[in-house]
C-alpha cells in the first residue's frame, strides 16, 4: 500500500512520517520504502539517518551531462538511483532532494515517476513524507496512495489548506482514495478546538476514515533537538501511544 502524508508546512508531517514507520516496523509489517519527498529533507534526521545523495542529484546529473552511449536513460537512472538508497533494519530510505530549477524536466521526471513504479513492488508498503500540497506526490510517484494522513496542527490555516488539498486531490483523480485519515497535531484529547479543525478541515466532501489526536510530546521535542532518531522514542512516550491503533488495514 502507498501512504502518503499531507499537509500544510510547518504542522509536523515529517514527525507523523516517523511515526507513523515505527508503527509500521512494530506490526512487522515490512518491508517499507520511506520516501523523503520535502526538498527540505528533514526525514532522514528524524530517523537518525546521515544525509547523502538524493534523486534529485542524479536527475541534474542526467540532464545536465547525459549518460554513457553504452546505457539507456532509464539504465543509467536505476543504476545511479541505488546510491540514493540507504538501507536500514526493515525499511529503506529515499530521499528525492530538492525541487527542479529552470527549463523543462518533463522527461526526466517521467523517468523517476517510472524508476519509482518499479523500485516500490519490491516493498510490501510505501510511505511518503510529501512536501505541502499535492503538485509533487501527483507528478513524481507511482500511482495514487491507498491512504492519505493529512495532518494539522492548532492553525486554522492548516485545516484550510487540508480542505483545499483533498478538494484539488479529487477534482485530479475523480475522488479520493479508499482511505483518508486526520491528524490532529499537538492536542488535549476532547479539547473544542481539536473538533473545530477537524470540521475546518473535511470540508462538506471528504468525511475521515478515522481522526487521531496527537498530544504535545516532550521527549519528541527532546529528541528533535539532540537529532536522535524517533523510532527510538520510549512506548510510553506520548506521540506514539496516541498512534498505536494506527493500523495499514484498519
Amino acid at each position: 500500500m502507498i501512504v502518503a502524508v499531507i499537509g500544510k508546512g510547518g504542522v509536523g508531517k515529517t514527525t507523523v512520517s516517523a511515526l507513523l514507520l515505527r508503527r509500521l516496523l512494530e506490526s512487522n509489517e515490512t518491508p517499507v520504502l520511506a520516501i523523503d519527498a520535502d526538498p527540505s529533507n528533514c526525514l532522514g534526521p528524524a530517523l537518525g539517518i546521515a544525509a547523502g545523495p538524493t534523486l534529485a542529484d542524479m536527475r541534474e546529473t542526467l540532464r545536465e551531462n547525459g549518460r554513457p552511449s553504452s546505457m539507456s536513460s532509464a539504465e543509467w537512472l536505476a543504476l545511479r538511483a541505488e546510491e540514493a538508497i540507504v538501507e536500514c533494519a526493515g525499511f529503506d530510505l529515499l530521499t528525492m532532494g530538492r525541487p527542479e530549477g529552470k527549463g523543462c524536466y518533463c522527461y526526466v521526471n517521467n523517468l523517476i515517476r517510472d524508476h519509482l513504479d518499479r523500485l516500490s513492488r519490491s516493498y510490501r508498503h510505501v510511505l511518503l513524507d510529501c512536501e505541502a500540497g499535492l503538485e509533487h506526490l501527483s507528478r513524481r510517484t507511482s500511482g495514487r496512495p491507498d491512504v492519505l494522513v493529512c495532518v494539522t496542527n492548532r492553525s486554522r490555516m492548516g485545516a484550510e489548506t487540508i480542505r483545499r488539498s483533498l478538494d484539488l486531490y479529487a477534482d485530479l483523480n475523480g475522488g479520493f482514495p479508499a482511505r483518508v485519515d486526520l491528524l490532529l497535531n499537538q492536542f488535549d484529547e476532547g479539547e473544542a478546538l481539536a473538533s473545530e479543525m477537524a470540521a475546518i478541515a473535511s470540508g462538506a466532501a471528504a468525511p475521515f476514515t478515522r481522526v487521531f489526536i496527537v498530544p504535545r510530546d516532550s521527549e519528541v521535542e527532546s529528541f528533535e533537538s539532540a537529532g536522535k532518531s524517533l523510532l527510538e522514542l520510549s512506548c510510553a512516550s506520548p506521540a506514539p501511544a496516541a498512534l498505536g491503533a494506527w493500523e495499514i488495514g484498519s
